[in-house]
């Protein structure tokens, strides 16, 4: 079912929107995703399964994510909260498809949004 789930993830992120006006215009600037209880062991997690997928993820506790055909920024406190923020996309994608598959990715790792 994991390897299912990373396959699927591109998918997800071509998926189209309902229709065109729901997409956000000019391709880029969701709202930020909060999640808790993020541990340093969850926090490793996640960023493996993304760079599995085949998603750039800098080192530390901060910074960026990209790949398939997106752009976040990334920031974790280094014990519990961590915030994504996706930066560009592309414009036939809506945030909310990005913001369900980034949801669905990172509950492999039992990361709970807030």
């Amino acid at each position: 079912m994991k390897i299912k789930l990373v396959f699927l993830l591109p998918v997800l992120f071509l998926v189209f929107s309902a229709g065109f006006a729901q997409a956000q215009l000019g391709g880029s600037g969701c709202k930020p995703i909060k999640f808790v209880n993020v541990t340093p062991d969850r926090f490793k997690c996640m960023k493996e399964r993304l760079q599995d997928a085949g998603i750039t993820v800098t080192p530390g506790n901060e910074g960026e994510l990209s790949g398939q055909g997106f752009t976040a920024e990334f920031q974790w406190d280094g014990e519990s909260n961590l915030t994504i923020t996706v930066t560009d996309k592309p414009l036939i994608v809506n945030c909310n498809n990005i913001d369900h598959a980034l949801i669905r990715f990172v509950k492999e790792c039992d990361i709970t949004r807030s």
